[in-house]
């Protein structure tokens, strides 16, 4: 990550660019350019994500984790 404002936030959270992107369901190259501004403002979605990080444990966000792991095995 290169240091943008919601790189930073992310970064402190402990929510690595590669969590992002599987959470996300798109891929890490992806999130990178949308992170550094690269089509213009950081996307709703990836902001939304990264507050939504910002307000979980640690529990719940391992608890998401598997939820969301477990949702991809039904698509």
């Amino acid at each position: 990550m290169d240091n943008q404002p919601w790189q930073i936030r992310a970064k402190e959270a402990g929510l690595t660019q590669k969590a992002l992107a599987s959470i996300a369901g798109k891929p890490a190259n992806t999130i990178s350019r949308q992170m550094r501004g690269e089509f213009g403002d950081v996307p709703g979605y990836l902001i939304a994500l990264i507050i939504a990080w910002e307000m979980m444990t640690d529990d719940q966000r391992v608890d998401w984790m598997r939820q969301l792991e477990r949702e991809e095995g039904t698509r």
